[in-house]
């Protein structure tokens, strides 16, 4: 019964994103799109994809889902190297921590996340250069999630904020998803990202950049003590069309991790992207580079994390 709920749950979920009117918005019409970029390393390096094959907390701050993975308590930071042609700095902090409630397996899950823009050139409606400005944004969130081997829920609320020259605005949303691990070799889940209040800027209504992600990931072993992770995921924000992101992995015993992928987004710019994972017991490494074409160039992702 609860296998046929979940899968219920997550088919509407997606069901009502995508043809729901709601999710109309113009193109480009959504404010704070940072709290829908990638932060983590990992995922970075598989195109997003992999909503279903969550591996670390880093994660949190845009899959709730990361509390299922969150087997001791581990800190770190997401540390995001822009092109030269775009923001000046990104940082992420995240905490989870393992608790059990009567036997019951649940991770709490905490995350800062700190954007930042300077020397922006400022100018007036006729185009003559007026002054300089800086705009940044940040946000905090917290969120709970259970740790269970076969299905799991979360949940998560964040407070964020956003300023641009001398104008801000807040927002109040909630992230929620669920997972179901069919067996050893197969998973399915989904995600709701940003749904919530979000205020104005100057008397103009903003909409948050609310969004549907809907997965499968398969595990295959390959060879001794080395497994190859697949996954294929379908995303939408209010204001895109729908993207289709394929990742995989390669990771020998939870120690070195290989990875890649591939985003097909019809109203912004297709890449390839990749990167690697390392584990030293308490320490953790991941490495991601996202391509920007547009740009000239990519981003690069690093996050190192302590385990303790």
């Amino acid at each position: 019964m609860m296998k046929k709920l979940l899968a219920t749950a997550l088919l509407s979920t997606a069901v009502t994103a995508f043809a729901g009117e709601y999710w109309h918005v113009d193109r480009g019409g959504v404010s704070m799109k940072y709290l829908s970029m990638q932060v983590s390393a990992r995922s970075a390096a598989m195109s997003g994809a992999g909503v279903a094959d969550v591996a670390r907390v880093a994660e949190a701050s845009r899959n709730p889902l990361a509390a299922s993975a969150v087997s001791e308590a581990e800190l770190g930071l997401n540390q995001l190297v822009f092109n030269e042609n775009s923001a000046d700095n990104f940082v992420s902090a995240y905490y989870g921590l393992p608790f059990e409630i009567k036997k019951y397996p649940l991770a709490l899950t905490m995350s800062v996340d700190f954007l930042g823009y300077d020397n922006i050139e400022g100018r007036d409606e006729y185009g003559n250069e007026t002054y300089e400005y800086g705009a940044y944004a940040w946000s905090v969130q917290a969120g709970l999630g259970s740790r269970g081997k076969v299905f799991n829920w979360a949940a998560a609320a964040r407070f964020a904020s956003q300023t641009i020259d001398d104008e801000s605005a807040i927002a109040l949303l909630a992230d929620v998803g669920g997972s179901f691990r069919v067996n050893k070799y197969f998973a399915f889940a989904a995600t709701l990202t940003n749904l919530g209040y979000m205020g104005d800027y100057d008397g103009e209504d903003e909409v948050a950049p609310l969004a549907v992600q809907a997965g499968v990931t398969g595990i295959l072993p390959v060879a001794d003590k080395w497994n190859l992770h697949l996954s294929a995921d379908a995303y939408r924000r209010a204001d895109t069309d729908a993207q289709w992101l394929f990742g995989g992995e390669v990771n020998y015993m939870d120690v070195l991790s290989f990875r890649a992928g591939y985003a097909i987004r019809p109203d912004t710019e297709d890449g390839i992207s990749c990167g690697l994972g390392l584990n030293f017991g308490m320490i953790v490494f991941d490495y991601g580079y996202s391509p920007r074409p547009a740009f000239g160039g990519g981003d690069h992702h690093i996050t190192v994390g302590l385990k303790f």
